[in-house]
């Protein structure tokens, strides 16, 4: 017999309400969807009760592991549920979750057991960077959800004024594949700073892309446009090139390391290891001067298989940083396993250390464990000298963040690294 998750609506009001607070202090958007089984009573009454139970539990799981945040899922009513997207830093980027929600529940949810399929509708609104209050959301998600149960599609109004953004539209879909296809992406660099000496101590390369007219297409946009259309590998593979390319090009004037993002998909590719050896043999570059960032739940869904893959890649001498700290929902067990370098504090912790004792007391705790692994630690996201102090006082080893520089492109970072006129390190 399965257990459905129990309806807990104060606790996603509370949830709701402290997220808007903590969006209004960054000055972010903040999504809302809200997601309903219409045709669960039907499914109960024609399939049976424990059914509809596993239709429940399937879909909390599934959107959990969507979300990486299980504490922002909620189940909301008897065959509804909420789904929080804090920090959205483009609202266009809450389309693009929708098409991902509605792809993975489709997928997971289809049974012949229940005789009908389920049928989804969806709910969705924002709360802009100037206007916010809970309740407003909710009754613009509500009432966009009581539209789509009526029209059976998704609906998505009344947004409280977001700022513009690049939607995703069938034309932003030809211009990725354009762009793929001529090398349009660019990488940015930002620079990762040791706390002990105040040098440079490596950079991390991140994608950006400009669309001629339109501006900027925020990166997480980008990698669900390249999975949507079934390109993640290939774009993954392009900003290893790049990076590496850019290293070489650099010499001697910048021999730290560089960092890149590897997607928690591609982590049991079967080609990852082959790509990463070729790339590093045609640019010359000593594995030891890439790290690979990996999200904590990357080797959860086939642990056996992830854990054969990030030992391959150690084994090839490149380092593994474990990044988003504290958004996942890993065992520390795994860290007996994942033989991981350096570890990356989620921004949303070090942003709020300050203003909350807990997020404080959470950094000092997830510093200390890592240090018991033997794991260097960055924190992400670091933007004034209150919280530099702050990290020094507990012992982080380096750190990310507009305090000392934006991302930047290739020679704007070579020539802010100048000025700096840190040392280079031994070769």
């Amino acid at each position: 017999m399965v257990t459905p998750p129990p309806v807990a609506r104060p606790a996603f009001v509370a949830k709701l309400a402290s997220e808007i607070d903590c969006a209004r202090q960054q000055g972010e958007c903040l999504g809302l969807l809200l997601i309903d089984l219409q045709n669960l009573s039907r499914i109960n009454h024609v399939a049976g009760y424990d059914e509809g139970d596993r239709l429940l539990c399937r879909t909390y799981s599934e959107l959990q592991a969507i979300s990486k945040l299980p504490d922002n899922v909620f189940r909301v009513a008897g065959h509804g549920f909420a789904f929080i997207l804090p920090a959205l830093h483009n609202p266009g980027f809450l389309a693009l979750a929708v098409h991902r929600v509605q792809q993975v529940l489709i997928a997971s949810l289809r049974d012949e057991d229940a005789g009908d399929p389920v049928q989804l509708r969806i709910g969705m609104a924002v709360a802009g960077p100037t206007k916010y209050a809970w309740d407003d959301l909710l009754v613009t998600a509500e009432k966009n959800l009581h539209h789509a149960r009526q029209a059976g599609a998704v609906v998505m109004e009344g947004l409280l004024e977001a700022p513009e953004t690049v939607p995703a539209t069938p034309a932003l879909e030809r211009h990725f594949a354009e762009a793929l296809h001529n090398n349009a992406f660019d990488l940015h660099f930002q620079p990762k700073i040791a706390l002990g000496s105040g040098a440079i101590s490596g950079a991390e390369a991140l994608l950006r892309w400009h669309v001629d007219g339109q501006g900027p297409v925020p990166p997480d946009q980008v990698i669900l446009l390249a999975e949507a259309e079934g390109k993640l590998y290939e774009v993954s593979k392009w900003v290893i090139h790049r990076a590496l390319r850019q290293l070489s090009q650099w010499g001697d004037r910048y021999r730290h390391g560089v960092a890149i993002n590897l997607p928690a998909r591609l982590v049991n590719h079967p080609d990852l290891v082959n790509t990463l050896r070729d790339a590093l043999r045609i640019w010359g570059i000593r594995p030891s001067r890439l790290t690979l960032e990996i999200t904590e739940d990357a080797v959860i869904e086939d642990k056996d298989a992830g854990f054969q893959v990030l030992n391959e890649l150690s084994e090839l001498g490149v380092s593994l940083s474990i990044d988003d700290f504290g958004t996942g929902y890993s065992s520390l067990s795994y860290f007996q396993h994942i033989p991981a370098d350096e570890l990356k504090i989620d921004r949303s912790f070090v942003s709020r250390m300050q203003s909350q004792a807990r997020e404080r007391e959470l950094v000092r705790i997830i510093i200390e464990i890592a240090h018991l692994f033997g794991l260097q630690v960055v924190a992400e996201g670091v933007e004034d000298a209150a919280t530099l102090a702050l990290l020094a006082e507990l012992a982080c080893d380096s750190v990310q963040g507009f305090y000392f520089a934006r991302p930047m492109p290739a020679a704007e970072f070579l020539d802010w690294l100048q000025q700096r006129g840190d040392p280079a390190p031994p070769r």
